[in-house]
């Protein structure tokens, strides 16, 4: 049998302003997974396990004029290969929630420029972002990964999984252009095999290794539909997830946009830095998830590990 044509759509997504692509370029950046995502020159490449079949994403940030003004407007321009179109739509579903594209970042801004401590990142980075999730259970298994290790050596743990364990894309055409070759790993192959591929604490595997069959056996409900605190209630109850993974998680895939990720170490040093009391964050809701990102932007540029030319 012939194997089905790849086929290529390519769509603008419209995006509220203001934004700050840097911070998104970084952090997309900083977090990929060699075999399932890349990010060259601004645009970020990566795998997606849709229903009908895998596709490839391509995503790029841009400035494009705006007729009849001297300003421009940021578009989202997504560029999906697959060989079903009936996943187009829910390609691009998923670009929009990882890129935060309908976010009320002028009302963030307004929030959080009130208090004088933040006023000047949110001046050097309006429109700030928290990067959404393509997939929950891939969310939740990837930050258990990567807990209290630096962003090389999760994205290390990660490829060694993605290789060993994910599913080939099946893009043979196209791989040569955009490097994309594994989907993430199912939890059900996480949790028959993981333990064999996963290197570190014999607790921390054993406990990523669980959680993936809670999610394969359909044991933990994790989906954006569900009120965040239900979900990190249920959370709270897996082995090696602490409140600082379940919180960060309803973050990213709830878009709840009010956590303030006080008990995070970098978040902590950028507050330290600005003198801010975390204790005293209620004028910041509802968008502490906003707050948290600039103090992370704060610590990360006083460590020099943030790029001041994309501030």
């Amino acid at each position: 049998m012939t194997a089905p044509r790849w086929t290529t759509t390519e769509a603008d997504l419209d995006v509220t302003e203001p934004y700050d692509v840097g911070w998104m370029t970084w952090f997309l950046a900083g977090h990929a997974v060699p075999g399932m995502e890349t990010m060259v020159d601004g645009t970020y490449r990566r795998s997606l396990r849709l229903p009908h079949g895998p596709a490839v994403v391509s995503c790029r940030l841009d400035r494009h004029p705006r007729r009849g003004t001297s300003g421009g407007r940021t578009v989202l321009r997504v560029v999906v290969r697959t060989a079903d179109d009936r996943n187009v739509p829910d390609a691009l579903d998923r670009m929009r929630l990882l890129y935060g594209v309908d976010v009320d970042s002028a009302d963030a801004d307004a929030v959080l420029a009130a208090d004088p401590a933040l006023a000047p990142s949110v001046a050097q980075a309006p429109g700030i972002r928290v990067p959404g999730s393509v997939d929950p259970s891939e969310t939740l298994l990837r930050t258990m990964i990567g807990q209290q290790i630096s962003l090389g050596a999760a994205a290390t743990h990660t490829a060694r999984l993605v290789a060993a364990l994910g599913d080939p894309v099946g893009d043979d055409e196209g791989a040569a252009e955009h490097g994309i070759v594994h989907l993430f790993p199912t939890p059900a192959a996480v949790a028959d095999s993981g333990a064999s591929v996963l290197t570190g604490p014999t607790r921390r595997i054993t406990a990523i290794a669980e959680t993936a069959r809670r999610l394969a056996d359909g044991d933990v409900e994790l989906h954006r539909g569900r009120p965040a605190p239900e979900q990190e209630a249920d959370l709270l109850a897996l082995r090696g997830v602490g409140p600082w993974t379940a919180r960060y998680v309803s973050m990213r895939v709830q878009g709840d946009p009010d956590v303030l990720l006080d008990t995070d170490l970098v978040v902590r040093q950028g507050a330290a830095l600005l003198g801010v009391d975390l204790r005293e964050s209620g004028p910041w809701s509802p968008w502490r998830s906003s707050a948290s990102m600039h103090l992370w932007r704060v610590a990360l540029l006083d460590r020099g590990a943030y790029p001041v030319a994309t501030a």
